[in-house]
């Protein structure tokens, strides 16, 4: 560096010494530095939104590829990523729970939200009613540091919703080709009744005693206080705002079916 700055000296005949070619040499390398800061001050606050459609048993490593692929676009760019936002979800539901905190937390902080792809979106034209007063948000990896362009955005959103419906297609006419071939033949876990359903039952018991021993706890009480059948009913509605299982306003049969179940329970 230094000999490519005595030429330039020599070149223009300031008859540059080796000092000061030093000294340029350090300008230069400042200027530099200063330039990298004031790019790094610079940096853009973004979300990212990654989504798979099934389960991390069988994407393993879907969102990690969206993930790199998002973070080397907003290091190209200049972004610095303040929250990703992840889920396993099907691209044809607008209202996930994920993509819907994801694109309020950008619009109230009126940051950029990234994804890799549209689909990764969403596989559904009716978006639109979520996203277009908000386009000017929105990135993708795939087309480019820029506002998406409506009309491209419309085309891959069709595209995307297509190829979803295509997939049902084709997975509905294979399950009746199947069946057609053998009609004998039974889809899915051959002992989900042997299995599933009395672990099923178990659960459900459980959790009926939980509930009932806690009702159990708070009448108890309420009787205590001198409270009697009907009263304890309308406290459990009224002051205690607890409801049935079914999130139904107790009665005094539901009540008292709660309390015998309980007596005989051992």
């Amino acid at each position: 560096m230094k000999i490519l700055i005595c030429r330039y000296y020599r070149n223009t005949n300031l008859n540059a010494t080796a000092n000061q070619a030093s000294q340029t040499l350090s300008f230069l390398l400042a200027s530099g530095l200063k330039r990298k800061i004031t790019r790094m001050s610079k940096l853009k606050v973004a979300n990212a939104y990654y989504r798979a459609s099934t389960n991390e048993r069988l994407q393993a490593n879907s969102l990690e590829v969206q993930r790199a692929i998002v973070r080397a676009f907003a290091d190209r760019n200049g972004y610095e990523l303040k929250n990703e936002f992840v889920e396993y979800a099907s691209g044809s539901n607008d209202d996930r729970p994920a993509f819907n905190e994801a694109l309020q937390n950008s619009i109230a902080k009126n940051e950029v939200l990234i994804c890799w792809k549209v689909d990764r979106l969403s596989r559904s034209l009716s978006i639109f009613n979520k996203i277009n007063d908000h386009l000017h948000l929105l990135r993708f990896a795939e087309l480019g540091d820029t506002e998406p362009n409506l009309m491209v955005l419309s085309v891959l959103l069709g595209c995307a919703q297509q190829e979803l419906e295509n997939t049902r297609i084709r997975v509905r006419e294979t399950y009746r080709l199947l069946k057609e071939q053998d009609p004998s033949r039974k889809f899915g876990n051959p002992n989900i009744v042997k299995d599933a359903q009395p672990k099923g039952l178990k659960i459900r018991m459980d959790n009926a005693r939980e509930f009932n021993t806690r009702i159990q706890g708070i009448v108890a009480d309420l009787r205590m206080a001198g409270y009697n059948l009907t009263q304890c009913v309308a406290q459990l509605n009224d002051e205690l705002k607890i409801t049935t299982r079914r999130g139904c306003l107790w009665s005094a049969p539901a009540l008292c079916r709660v309390l015998k179940y309980q007596a005989s329970t051992p």
